[in-house]
């Protein structure tokens, strides 16, 4: 009888010990804001009457010279099963708008070129998460997990096949067969594989494992590695479709956002990546100058 009462506490122990560590990685391990002795990071957008070619010439653009830039320490992502491992310290984004469009500019230090899927290699990638709401819960860091969040996910791989017609390094999410018979009305075996619009998928989440594309993809990048150093630019219209999925940049406004770094050749796949705590994307008016200090 003691030896099952011992047993059971041990038991009961264990559980309690588990619920306490979920509870402390899911709702404690990010906040926004953080805590008072961590200064929430605020990335300026400013107001310029220009626009970047998605090309090696528009990621060195002198533009982005003029761009408050921001240098952010990633960590290990530690909620979800594979957890990461730190395989990439830091990221350093930039962002400014035309009034019109948005553009990202992402740089991080990466010795190898990954753009190969296959057994055992995966791809670099990065990606920019936007949550559903203004004022996000301190508990939704990991994929708008109570909320929603909308994100733009750039995959070194997806955009050697968009941008180099590399179809042997990257499958098509949605392939289809093309057999076309002549007096048939309509294809009724295909074998082709459907173009990939974008190197950017427009994603939508709810939480952990269910990351869905957008009905409506409208988020374009393209991603240039030289000398060891990623730069990937992503661009979307300001203006919102309507829809509930898609994020919300109002001019003038500002809002949380959230990046996160992938490296291929560390095993980084799915949640197993480096990401950043929440950060202030405050987008100046049309009216305030690029030399400006901002609001």
């Amino acid at each position: 009888m003691r030896r099952t009462l011992i047993i059971v506490g041990l038991i009961g122990l264990v559980v309690s010990l588990f619920l306490v560590g979920s509870y402390y990685a899911l709702f404690r391990y990010r906040t926004f804001p953080p805590a008072a002795d961590q200064p929430v990071e605020v990335l300026d957008v400013p107001y310029l009457e220009r626009s970047v070619e998605l090309s090696e010439r528009g990621a060195e653009d002198p533009i982005w010279q003029q761009v408050p830039g921001k240098t952010l320490p990633l960590a290990p992502q530690v909620t979800a099963i594979p957890w990461g491992k730190a395989s990439v310290p830091e990221v350093t984004v930039a962002a400014f708008h035309n009034g019109e469009r948005i553009f990202f500019r992402l740089q991080w230090r990466d010795p190898t070129e990954d753009r190969q899927l296959g057994r055992d290699l995966f791809s670099d990638a990065c990606a920019i998460m936007l949550p559903l709401v203004e004022n996000p819960q301190p508990n939704t860091i990991m994929m708008g997990f109570l909320e929603g969040a909308n994100i733009w996910a750039w995959k070194a791989a997806r955009d050697a096949q968009v941008w180099k017609g590399d179809s042997a390094r990257v499958q098509s999410e949605h392939p289809y067969a093309d057999y076309y018979y002549p007096f048939e009305p309509r294809e009724v075996f295909p074998i082709a594989t459907e173009p990939i619009p974008s190197a950017v998928e427009d994603l939508v989440a709810r939480g952990v494992g269910t990351l869905t594309p957008r009905a409506h993809q409208r988020v374009q990048g393209r991603g240039f590695w030289k000398k060891g150093m990623w730069t990937v630019i992503l661009t979307r219209a300001l203006a919102v479709s309507g829809a509930a999925d898609e994020a919300a940049l109002p001019i003038g406004g500002t809002r949380a956002v959230a990046f996160a770094v992938w490296d291929g050749a560390k095993g980084d796949r799915g949640a197993r990546k480096s990401i950043t705590g929440w950060v202030r994307l405050r987008v100046w008016p049309t009216e305030v100058p690029a030399g400006a200090s901002g609001r």
